[in-house]
């Protein structure tokens, strides 16, 4: 039996809807589907057999076939919760900024400046780093906004407004009487001051979106009838995505607890030939994004740890928590010349958990759950290899506690 395609002129092939993995906080087994519809309280209804997911049982929603991908490399705003909307600048006033996205045809968004960490308005360098505190043309500890200009001048001071059609913005440098205008042909990038940027998380769950171009959008709302998603971002703009752009909606502040936002009541970090790595929130160890080979290929994740061998975090449960889930492996780009031996110890005794010994970066990354119901403690261990701490980059990503 075969499958012929005929292509006629004037007409493409239809796209056949994609496919979707999704978790569930009730159990630790996957459901794997169209998606039909999303409802209220992050309820996705499946075509076929695939049973549906309950109204605040959903932990994450991933495609089958893509891997999340890297952040935008093109131009985009980062906004102080860390989502990065692609697009370009299209105008604005003293408050907002407008943005054409890159993302759902093209839709027009209005972002308050309060909640606007950084504009790029040409692509990003390769090596620019994901955190805007760390980008090498912003002074550490600033409280002030920066304005990179293309011929590579940084100035300091105050941003006043954006113009309305989208010419330039208006910029007051430090030592300056009066604002001076700018065209956006002349400017790369503008970090606003950090001391002021804000984004009020929701008061309950809340979906992070991972679209096709790398965008990464915090929606309090998602609602989708199958072929469209719309949602409300936690600034208040209302978003409109084809369901075929989305690559991942995972689910904060639900029935699950990212590990990054518990602190470890123990940690012992060895410092190997006297160099220690201090591990690090939602990042690799050396700051990059969490990137893992997975059976979708590398994959960037928003949320998890980075630590070095040899580590060991021990986290207090007091017996509020039945299972810890994360995808464990050494990163894909720092950490390929690794090998470590991973343990995790639920109350000191070790949990069964295969392709944890002599783990490499070749071997790929490992999907762990185990079960913690009525557990005082879970110690997470990475252990040296054969070859010492070299490239000993683990990364524990999407770790998390399910209540």
């Amino acid at each position: 039996m075969f499958t012929l395609l005929v292509a006629v002129a004037g007409f493409a092939p239809a796209q056949l809807p994609p496919t979707f993995t999704a978790g569930r906080a009730s159990d630790a087994q996957l459901v794997a589907g169209t998606v039909a519809k999303i409802g209220p309280g992050f309820a996705v209804e499946f075509t076929g057999a695939a049973p549906a997911i309950g109204a605040g049982d959903l932990l994450s929603l991933a495609r089958a076939d893509k891997p999340r991908p890297a952040y935008p490399m093109g131009p985009h705003v980062v906004l102080a919760n860390g989502d990065r909307l692609a697009g370009t600048v299209s105008g604005g006033n003293g408050l907002s900024l407008a943005l054409r996205t890159a993302f759902g045809n093209g839709q027009a968004l209005s972002l308050p400046l309060a909640a606007v960490a950084a504009v790029w308005v040409v692509p990003p360098p390769a090596d620019a780093p994901p955190d805007v505190a760390r980008y090498s043309w912003v002074e550490v500890g600033r409280k002030r906004d920066a304005l990179l200009l293309r011929n590579g001048d940084t100035l300091y001071g105050r941003l006043e407004a954006v113009a309305a059609d989208g010419g330039g913005l208006r910029f007051k440098p430090d030592g300056e009487k009066a604002a001076k205008p700018y065209a956006l042909a002349t400017v790369a990038a503008l970090a606003l001051d950090p001391t002021l940027a804000r984004v009020r998380p929701p008061k309950g769950p809340f979906a992070r979106l991972t679209l096709a171009d790398g965008s990464r959008i915090s929606v309090a709302t998602l609602l989708s009838d199958g072929a469209i998603l719309t949602g409300a971002t936690v600034t208040g703009a209302k978003v409109s995505v084809p369901i075929g752009e989305l690559i991942a909606a995972d689910i904060r502040h639900g029935k699950a607890v990212d590990l990054s936002d518990l602190k470890p009541s123990v940690v012992k970090e060895d410092a190997f030939n006297g160099v220690a790595w201090p591990w690090v929130a939602n990042r690799s160890v050396r700051g990059h994004p969490l990137r893992l080979t997975t059976a979708r290929g590398v994959e960037v994740f928003d949320s998890g740890l980075g630590v070095h061998s040899r580590s060991s975090m021990t986290y207090k449960l007091v017996g509020k928590y039945k299972r810890f889930e994360a995808v464990v492996g050494l990163d894909a780009v720092s950490g390929a010349r690794g090998a470590v031996d991973v343990r995790v110890l639920v109350d000191g005794k070790e949990a069964k958990l295969d392709g944890l010994t002599g783990l490499t970066a070749s071997a790929g990354s490992k999907a762990i759950r185990v079960e913690v119901t009525g557990a005082k403690e879970l110690t997470l261990v990475v252990d040296y290899g054969p070859g010492g701490d070299v490239q000993d980059d683990v990364n524990w990503a999407a770790a998390r506690l399910l209540e």
